[in-house]
């Protein structure tokens, strides 16, 4: 017999799309609850540089640079040889800087725009020499976390958590190491950048709203009624759960570069070295589909 619980919207992942979209479904009423397969918090986005791609953000005068929403589609569309669902690449751009101040204005999660930093292809339509569409948190005391600083998976790749990776030289074409004082101070609050920084301050925004993520939870199947999905089923410690969603299930799981077929049968070539966590199997996409 599975046990069964109610709530208004699960998702499923604890990265940043995951946490952002709990403290978002919260703050619209929902009732959340958050569930994720591996046994720590935050996901691939808690091992990378933590940088996002928000073009038109409303950063991006702090660094003397304009933009414009046509000139984001423009370069977007450019990059995908026109593959790209039009509908999509605009609903991406409208409501990237609409993230932005939302956060801002409702978690501890804060950016600043990083100047000097190019797209990776400006020499296609639209795409920005002079950066500032790149967008990256301060360092996060992850002292403000308390017992659930320990949960928050640790990065392979940055084996120093207390630098921003616009202070390493794949972040920033001239980067500005912090100095030994600002580095000991970061120590000191264990004040972390890059993912984890971004990760710990959307995981204290889920906290403050009594939203607690729920690890080593793997959803395997979507529950169905009448064509529609009213929640998701999965395999906890605890046993069988079914989660019965009235607003929906979040499908914010990651990647599949961890299934051998599904890369095999997706990709246009072999994937030798996948980058993102070994969780990373495809869930989502297999229940959707």
């Amino acid at each position: 017999m599975a046990t069964v619980e109610e709530c208004d919207v699960v998702v499923l992942g604890t990265g940043g799309a995951g946490l952002t979209a709990a403290i978002t479904a919260h703050d619209h009423g929902a009732r959340v609850l958050v569930f994720d397969k591996a046994d720590h918090v935050g996901g691939s986005t808690a091992w990378s540089g933590g940088q996002v791609w928000i073009p038109n953000n409303p950063h991006m005068a702090d660094v003397g640079v304009e933009d414009s929403r046509d000139k984001a589609i423009e370069y977007i569309m450019s990059l995908s040889r026109g593959l790209l669902d039009m509908s999509l690449v605009e609903a991406y751009v409208d409501a990237g800087p609409q993230m932005v101040r939302f956060l801002e204005a409702n978690s501890p999660v804060q950016f600043y725009a990083v100047g000097g930093m190019p797209d990776y292809h400006p020499e296609f339509p639209g795409g920005s020499v002079a950066g500032g569409r790149t967008l990256e948190c301060p360092t996060y005391p992850f002292v403000e976390l308390g017992e659930w600083a320990a949960k928050v998976t640790p990065s392979p790749y940055f084996p120093d958590p207390h630098i921003t990776m616009s202070e390493t030289p794949l972040g920033q074409a001239t980067p500005c190491p912090p100095s030994p004082e600002e580095k000991q101070r970061r120590i000191a609050v264990n004040a972390r950048g890059c993912g984890q920084g971004l990760v710990g301050r959307l995981l204290r925004g889920c906290l403050d709203r009594g939203i607690e993520p729920r690890t080593s939870c793997a959803a395997t199947d979507l529950l169905i009624v009448d064509g529609a999905v009213v929640g998701v089923a999965l395999d906890t410690p605890e046993g069988r759960l079914e989660v019965h969603a009235r607003g929906g299930v979040v499908l914010a799981s990651g990647g599949f570069e961890w299934n051998a077929d599904l890369v095999r049968t997706f990709l246009r070539g072999p994937m030798t070295h996948p980058v993102g966590m070994e969780t990373c199997t495809g869930d989502g996409l297999m229940m959707s589909m």
